[in-house]
């Protein structure tokens, strides 16, 4: 059976509660976000990776938007480069990979957009029937998962994976149930033979300590200043060592750049991001409503 949802999906789908959800603020989440986009393009043998480097195997597109557009960039760097560039590539864009995979989830109608919240459309959290076979939302399968002594097939490992090395547990059990479980958890996550180097890469990024553009803003004056620090801010939470890795939008000297200052020198707000298939700016005001349809320019 194909798979009803993609990996990306079911992780952003761990976000969103009964009775509606907002895009995770958790630091982690984008890089989370932009591993499980690797890990599913690797099972689905469009990527493969050794100790060092992401392997290309085949770039025949996969359908979907957010997979295909990671696809289109891993392909075009003729340099090889190993799994942390690409997480970091992959979450610079992670806001932008939000509405796509959202969009989509409303789509295949497992959400719903009510009263400017995000909402699931089935009561008991279940998937429709896909040639006969029910599918259980990913948060309850993961519990069940983990308590019991119960095999899990290939996609369950990898999202615990995800999970475990990306910090995330919390979004789905209890500290005491962490606790406890935490040698099921880590035996899970071992198992992840496939991403084992996108997994490895991910524990460099949660162990990072992030700055805080919000507080480092307070005093700063002009357009110029608060945009310098934003990008001193994603070179830090995303470890791009290089100006030449960092997207346009954030590159000096780029038409682009000079686009973004004009923005933040209109609007005042440094917490943005730039969607490049609609050629806007969007304000990141941390809920679902504005992140989706927030006003571009």
């Amino acid at each position: 059976m194909k798979n009803f949802l993609t990996i990306p999906e079911e992780i952003l789908l761990l976000s969103v509660g009964e009775n509606g959800g907002v895009i995770p603020q958790d630091k982690n989440f984008e890089v989370v976000l932009a591993a499980s986009i690797l890990m599913d393009l690797a099972i689905n043998n469009r990527l493969d990776s050794d100790t060092e480097n992401m392997i290309l195997v085949s770039n025949t597109p996969t359908n979907n938007t957010v997979l295909d557009e990671a696809l289109e960039m891993i392909f075009s760097n003729k340099e090889r480069k190993e799994p942390s560039y690409w997480i970091s590539q992959l979450a610079v864009r992670s806001r932008e990979f939000m509405e796509f995979i959202t969009a989509s989830l409303i789509l295949k109608k497992v959400l719903k957009v009510e009263n400017e919240k995000l909402l699931w459309f089935f009561s008991k959290r279940k998937y429709p029937l896909i040639n006969d076979k029910e599918i259980k939302e990913v948060k309850l399968r993961v519990r069940e998962i983990v308590f019991s002594n119960d095999i899990p097939d290939l996609r369950d490992i990898v999202i615990i994976s995800l999970l475990h090395y990306g910090q995330l547990l919390s979004i789905v059990f209890t500290d005491t149930e962490i606790n406890k479980y935490k040698s099921r958890i880590e035996k899970i996550a071992m198992m992840d033979l496939i991403g084992q180097a996108i997994s490895k890469s991910l524990k460099l990024f949660v162990t990072t300590t992030f700055s805080s553009v919000t507080k480092s803003i307070l005093g700063v004056k002009t357009p110029e200043e608060k945009l310098s620090l934003l990008v001193k801010d994603m070179k830090e939470k995303f470890r791009i060592a290089d100006d030449k890795d960092l997207p346009s939008w954030l590159r000096k000297g780029t038409e682009q750049y000079q686009k973004t200052l004009d923005f933040v020198k209109k609007t005042g707000h440094t917490d943005i991001y730039y969607h490049r298939r609609k050629d806007q700016y969007f304000v990141q005001m941390h809920t679902y409503s504005m992140h989706i349809f927030g006003s571009g320019a």
